[in-house]
Parts: structure tokens; C-alpha cells; sequence
């Protein structure tokens, strides 16, 4: 997949995310954090899942399932489900609805992938081998962890108040 690198705002975005178990967990956390309103529909719900659900009360809905999934308000969905010809309902649907959809671990049904990412303060550095191996862009993000101190984070925050300042002085 060629693939055009972005960093989207999903800050008040709604985003669904298929299935309950720990890799749906991984992507809902990493969408709350980045401000998404995620529902998440399943049959059922790991502890993990069901934990987040009571944690994240304004931002996390979680819907048992009958099998047929509504994507009316979602802007971005995440298919999680160990269920193939499913996800590919989904991924049918969601082009359909002109939905951007991930289906994890199943690159051809995407139209995007989620890349490994690290993360310092404001500093974001996305490593992704375009579904090839995960594994890989794993690897190279956490070599990437070693080599960049945490610290660097504080001192991007702030480089960025003192431009602030200056930007405003400049007014």
C-alpha cells in the first residue's frame, strides 16, 4: 500500500471501533487519548474493554451487538474482530458510507494503517511499514524510545510557550 502520511485531529470525532477484545482495548485506548468519542460494539466485552467503558463514561459508549453495526455518526472505524468475512461487511459498508475503516492485521481491507508511535510531549514520530510488519515498525519505534530521552518532551513544550510568546509580541 502506498501510503500518504498524516497525523488526523480526532479531537470530539465520533470513531467505532468492531469487537471487545484486548487488540479493540489497544485502539480505543489510543483513540481516547487522542480526544475521539468512540463507541464500541460487540457481541461481548473483555475486563479491559469493560474497565475503559467505566473509566471513560463521556467519551466511550459500548454496545452489545446482534450482528449488525450501525456506522450513521462515525467519521473512522477500527474493525477488530477475528471474524474475516465480517470485517469485510464492514469495510463494504464503510466505502460504501465513504467511512475511512482500518481492519487490523488485514491490510487489503484498509484504507489506512495505524503506525507504531512514539510519543514525547508534543513530539509524535510515526513509524509504519504500510502493513508489511507491524512487528518491524514496532522494533524500530522502541529502538526509536531508547534513543530519544523523555526530557525531550518538556523542552519541546517549552521551545513551543516561548514561540507562543514571540508570535504574540509580534502582533
Amino acid at each position: 500500500m502506498k501510503s500518504y502520511p498524516l497525523f488526523l485531529n480526532l479531537e470530539g470525532k465520533d470513531c467505532l471501533v468492531v469487537g471487545g477484545g484486548e487488540v479493540a482495548a489497544r485502539k480505543i485506548e489510543a483513540l481516547l487519548r487522542r480526544g475521539a468519542r468512540v463507541t464500541c460494539v460487540s457481541k461481548e466485552f473483555s475486563k479491559f474493554v469493560k474497565n475503559l467503558g467505566k473509566k471513560n463514561r463521556r467519551n466511550l459508549i459500548l454496545k452489545v451487538s446482534n450482528g449488525k453495526i450501525k456506522l450513521n455518526r462515525a467519521r473512522l472505524v477500527i474493525a477488530a474482530t477475528s471474524d474475516r468475512p465480517f470485517n469485510e461487511r464492514i469495510a463494504r459498508e464503510c466505502r460504501r458510507k465513504k467511512i475511512w475503516v482500518n481492519v487490523v492485521d488485514d491490510p487489503e481491507l484498509c484504507d489506512f494503517t495505524v503506525p507504531a508511535v512514539l510519543e514525547r510531549g508534543p513530539l509524535q514520530i510515526a513509524v509504519s511499514t504500510g502493513g508489511t510488519s507491524p512487528l518491524f515498525a514496532k522494533r524500530l519505534r522502541q529502538e526509536l524510545e531508547r534513543a530519544i530521552p523523555l526530557s525531550t518532551g518538556r523542552l519541546l513544550e517549552k521551545i513551543g510557550a516561548l514561540r507562543e510568546k514571540w508570535r504574540r509580541k509580534k502582533r
